[in-house]
């Protein structure tokens, strides 16, 4: 039964749009663009065929909204004035459910910055289920919460520290990993930095520099973590060169090609290492010990 499903036989009402506020911590973003002007000519010629799911907000008939963010938008795109609603009775850590499997399902696609906020709420409710009192913003993974993630969201459990770790990372900085100009391993590098040397690391390689970070630089620059000035970067930038401009091979074009089926390229890596030592298994390309 998935969460649609389950509220069927709460009754459909009308509500004011104005008595509506997003969810607390809605984890994930609303798309003011051309996907709501769809969404919302959809509407105005199919009607609103999912009710949206709310909850009372205290007292003072306000609602919170869990499920039907970008429907929400949409309706007040066309000037709408009233929403059908479902209003449900639900605890915390039930709307944060609702809230992620709801966006799991109608969205095509989700963002580096939307999964690593999306892990760090349900981390939270882990917490509050096992300690009784919810910590807002809980980074901090012990062993069995990274496992119990993983298995919640059928990735591996370095998929969950690394998008965890997205969260440390200034905006400027998510804004490039969320357009792919920063890879989730650099930026995981990067996020053991302090906001500061992150916004130096950011205007030097983004703003002065135009996209030319990798790898190569990032090992350079963790000498100088507690230190680190515009002259440092230069110095690290002037010693290795500018990176060479390298040629699209056979790899990178696979890899650009299906990407986008999976949360990440590191969820990819991971699908494909595991294809790969596999075949290598069968042909007996591999010792015993996993080495060639």
């Amino acid at each position: 039964m998935d969460y649609q499903e389950e509220f069927e036989q709460t009754p459909i009402v009308k509500i004011k749009l104005s008595d509506t506020e997003p969810y607390s911590k809605h984890p994930f973003k609303v798309e003011d663009n051309k996907k709501i002007e769809m969404l919302a000519e959809d509407i105005k010629e199919h009607g609103l065929l999912n009710p949206i799911l709310v909850r009372v907000l205290g007292f003072g008939g306000r609602y919170e909204i869990l499920s039907g963010h970008r429907r929400m938008e949409a309706l007040k795109f066309n000037g709408e004035s009233e929403a059908d609603v479902r209003i449900i009775k639900c605890t915390d850590t039930e709307a944060a459910n609702i809230v992620i499997k709801s966006n799991l399902l109608q969205r095509d696609k989700i963002l580096p910055s939307e999964r690593a906020k999306m892990y760090v709420l349900r981390n939270e409710y882990l917490k509050k289920d096992k300690y009784g009192s919810l910590s807002t913003g809980w980074t901090k993974l012990d062993e069995n919460a990274q496992k119990a993630l993983a298995k919640e969201f059928d990735v591996s459990k370095s998929n969950i520290y690394e998008y965890i770790r997205l969260n440390y990372l200034i905006d400027d900085l998510l804004i490039l990993v969320d357009s792919g100009k920063i890879k989730i391993k650099i930026s995981v590098a990067l996020s053991y930095f302090s906001k500061e040397c992150q916004s130096i690391i950011h205007q030097y390689f983004f703003v002065d520099k135009k996209d030319i970070l990798n790898s190569e630089y990032v090992k350079e620059i963790k000498k100088y973590r507690n230190n680190l000035t515009i002259e440092i970067l230069e110095k690290i930038t002037a010693e290795l060169g500018e990176p060479k401009q390298k040629s699209e091979r056979y790899v990178d074009a696979f890899v650009k090609k299906y990407v986008g089926k999976f949360h990440s390229e590191q969820e990819m890596a991971d699908v494909l290492e595991k294809l790969l030592i596999g075949y290598l298994k069968d042909n007996k390309l591999l010792d015993k010990k996993g080495g060639g």
